[in-house]
């Protein structure tokens, strides 16, 4: 029998990767158009004809890059995810290990949050996380490679926790996160006061692990996030 979340994947999947020059600027008007929409449209309103349209590429071509407009939106979302992680990592604070623990993490969480702003990772891509379900496969990836890269750096810095409770630190920081997105969505502008006070929580919710508190003994379990 055929596994139907397996079979929905293969459908998101983009159909493929070009390669000469011409397709590669095609290919990135379909996402910039599809980006421009989502913002004026939202996800469920969003068509392929009007991408097509707006991005200048025709049907025939985009259906040669993605089969549907859901496939262009879970490209498009995992894209901005995986510069936003290059970025963070690339205007990291020096490495860690060699920066004092607050500096260095401090340093790196501001970093990330000027990435989202620097990709456009705005309202629109955090919302269309509830018209699509399938982005959640996604953003459970990203979760994964933001945490394992955490508890590298971490344990670099001098934590002395077990990698299962900093891996659950480290999910946990990453929940935190999304206090910030909520509180924008409230205020309805991307003020940096937000970011400012998540840094400082975040850096009273590490300080356990870094300053030698004894292990809790509690981790959440990785397969709970494995999509």
């Amino acid at each position: 029998m055929t596994n139907p979340s397996r079979s929905r994947r293969a459908e998101l999947r983009p159909r493929a990767e070009p390669v000469q020059a011409r397709a590669q600027v095609s290919r990135q008007k379909v996402l910039d158009a599809a980006h421009a929409l989502l913002k004026t449209h939202g996800a469920r309103q969003l068509t392929t004809l009007a991408i097509a349209e707006a991005s200048g590429v025709s049907i025939g071509a985009i259906y040669r890059f993605f089969p549907n407009k859901e496939s262009i939106i879970c490209r498009l979302y995992e894209e901005k995810l995986e510069r936003i992680r290059a970025l963070g990592l690339a205007n990291r604070p020096g490495a860690p290990g060699l920066t004092p623990w607050r500096d260095y993490f401090s340093g790196y969480f501001l970093a990330l949050k000027a990435a989202e702003r620097e990709v456009d990772f705005d309202f629109s891509l955090a919302d269309a996380i509830f018209a699509l379900p399938e982005l959640w496969e996604i953003e459970q990836r990203h979760t994964l490679l933001f945490a394992d890269q955490l508890v590298v750096d971490m344990k670099a810095c001098g934590a002395r926790w077990s990698d299962a409770a900093l891996f659950d630190l480290a999910v946990n920081l990453y929940g935190m996160e999304a206090s910030t997105w909520a509180y924008w969505r409230y205020a309805k502008v991307y003020p940096t006061l937000a970011i400012e006070r998540l840094v400082q929580a975040t850096l009273a919710v590490m300080a356990p692990a870094m300053e030698g508190e004894p292990d809790p003994g509690w981790s959440i379990s990785r397969e709970t996030l494995a999509p």
